[in-house]
């Protein structure tokens, strides 16, 4: 039976990460009536470099979650591994924060500014544009009418799975993810100290290291398939990398642990119609060698929310989003995306780090190239080799 205190709505958003966290919060602020629906229950564990870059940074700040912001860690600087040497590059703006405690503090800042929040519910909308949803832990059904639709349930959401529009466009070549996590009593000595980024490489993926602000240490790799099946998965695949890039007290714990996956990462869709549209992971992804995803997420949330709260106003369409996003994370996408390509030639990620090495230009651009900005000064760039 429909509930007729929530079947109406003017937004309904589906997933809520850090996207569609804060468009629902956006737009509730404005006075609207939004639905935020997740399949999961908060805290939850995500596969997730755990990298805020300093855009993602000033979303939190704007919403004013400054406590939020205050328990994270400051990244100074990221590591490059890649043919047995080494490259350190300053990392300025960035904050290391758990999904855990991020997406929580999202969701809970959601309600409290009047979004109706409905965890461990799926949801699907159909093809007459109603979204069906349904509790999985008591099987109730209901009926959600909704103005706008957003999607914002990740790589692996099926809520559009009935609208062939929205179909993926799987990258053949595309990598899959895995994550885990150290607590901060087993870290061993070749862990990365607070504060450091490491990014180890070789031609078969790539394993990122972070502390985090508890002290434990986030893994979150890219590996291909090939790589998965030859090494045993993902912490074989990890071990290997590890192991290769002289850590070995790592590469024996990684073989032991658990390891999260998720679907192949590369991929792109449709993003908009003129009543439903997409946004974080659920509008397309690439590699993001360097972790940037949440501040995509975070930073494509806010436009997106202001396009719908004048459609809502003004009568309007969502039909604009696709140009509006384009122009949000096409020109990061197109760097990640080479980015990821040069780490899978050794010879030529070797090269370029040698030349950084000694070239204050090199590794500026490179400094650039790894977190997005544009601001680094020689004077602020270090550079080595193992």
């Amino acid at each position: 039976m429909t509930d007729p205190e929530e079947s109406i709505v003017d937004v309904a958003v589906i997933g809520g990460g850090p996207a569609g966290a804060t468009v629902a919060a956006t737009l509730a602020g404005r006075g609207h009536r939004v639905m935020l629906i997740d399949r999961d229950e908060f805290p939850r564990p995500k596969v997730c470099g755990c990298c805020l870059a300093d855009r993602g940074v000033g979303v939190l700040r704007d919403l004013g979650l400054h406590s939020l912001i205050a328990r994270g860690l400051t990244l100074d600087e990221v590591e490059v591994g890649s043919g047995g040497r080494h490259l350190r590059l300053p990392f300025p703006g960035s904050l290391v924060l758990s999904r855990e405690d991020l997406d929580t503090s999202l969701v809970e800042h959601a309600r409290a500014v009047g979004v109706t929040v409905r965890t461990r519910t799926r949801a699907m909308v159909g093809p007459d544009r109603i979204v069906r949803t349904r509790d999985l832990d008591h099987g109730r059904e209901h009926a959600i009418n909704a103005r706008f639709i957003v999607a914002a349930d990740g790589l692996d959401g099926r809520s559009l799975d009935a609208l062939p529009g929205f179909a993926w466009r799987i990258s053949s070549g595309s990598r899959f993810g895995a994550g885990t996590t150290i607590p901060a009593s087993s870290v061993p000595g070749d862990g990365p100290p607070p504060g450091r980024l490491d990014m180890l490489a070789n031609r078969s993926g790539y394993v990122g290291l972070v502390r985090l602000p508890s002290g434990d240490l986030d893994l979150a790799a890219a590996f291909d398939n090939r790589a998965i099946r030859e090494l045993g998965g993902p912490a074989g695949a990890a071990a290997s990398i590890l192991q290769r890039q002289n850590r070995p007290l790592l590469a024996a714990l990684a073989r032991g642990l658990k390891w999260r996956g998720t679907p192949r990462l590369t991929r792109r869709r449709v993003v908009a119609d003129d009543r439903i549209a997409c946004v974080g992971d659920a509008a397309g992804y690439v590699e993001p060698f360097t972790g940037e995803g949440m501040s995509w997420a975070l930073g494509t949330a806010t436009p997106l929310a202001d396009m719908i709260d004048r459609a809502i106003l003004e009568n309007g369409t969502l039909d604009g989003w696709r140009r509006t996003h384009a122009g949000l994370v096409g020109g990061d996408r197109r760097r990640c995306r080479l980015v990821a390509q040069a780490v899978r030639m050794p010879g030529l990620a070797h090269a370029a780090i040698r030349v950084a090495s000694v070239a204050p230009f090199i590794r500026r651009r490179l400094a650039d190239a790894a977190s997005g900005g544009r601001r680094s000064s020689p004077g602020d760039l270090i550079g080595g080799r193992s």
